[in-house]
């Protein structure tokens, strides 16, 4: 299915500043949608009463598995024409099957954030959002985030940021991500 949608797709390392990014377009006209919140919604079909990563990150894997590797694109797809929705941008792609599958839209532009690791743990050690993260927890749960011995049905973040049209940095200031984010706007978008 091809649209005239014009796409941005967010990837990164959690914690690397995807979620502010996105907020950033939608500040800019952009319908968000987060990718992770059909997991969510999934999560709570099952009845789960608190949403970890690691579960978050096992049904996905189930999702790609069992539906493709593309299906929280397709889904996403399918919400925005449902919707009527020209404009938006997409947090969190976390496999090269979503990538392939909002490449069929020709109006896509697929932008990396690029953190720190040690900048990406203290920003969300303090958070309640998820589960409790030590230094150990963050490692093992970012190794699988990023790919590392995992299949093609699993997590490749670490793939898909070197699938990216625009690389931004963010191991500084909020401002100075936002300048950033604003110059890549006015030249890319």
């Amino acid at each position: 299915m091809r649209t005239t949608s014009l796409l941005i797709g967010i990837t990164g390392g959690f914690g690397s500043g995807k979620s502010s990014a996105a907020s950033f377009f939608e500040l800019k006209g952009f319908k968000k949608i987060i990718l992770s919140s059909f997991l969510e919604g999934e999560t709570e079909r099952r009845g789960f009463k608190k949403i970890t990563r690691k579960i978050l990150q096992d049904i996905g894997n189930e999702w790609r598995r069992k539906y493709g590797r593309g299906i929280l694109a397709k889904k996403a797809t399918s919400y925005l024409k449902r919707e009527g929705i020209k404009k938006a941008v997409i947090d969190g792609i976390r496999n090269l099957g979503e990538i392939q599958e909002f490449k069929k839209n020709k109006n896509f532009v697929l932008i990396a954030i690029i953190s720190s690791k040690k900048t990406r743990f203290e920003r969300l050690k303090d958070l309640k959002r998820r589960e409790k993260l030590t230094w150990e927890v963050f490692q093992k749960l970012d190794r699988r985030d990023m790919g590392l011995g995992q299949k093609n049905s699993g997590l490749q973040v670490l793939a898909c940021l070197k699938k990216a049209d625009v690389f931004i940095s963010n191991n500084k200031t909020i401002e100075v991500f936002i300048d950033n984010l604003e110059k890549i706007f006015k030249k890319n978008i």
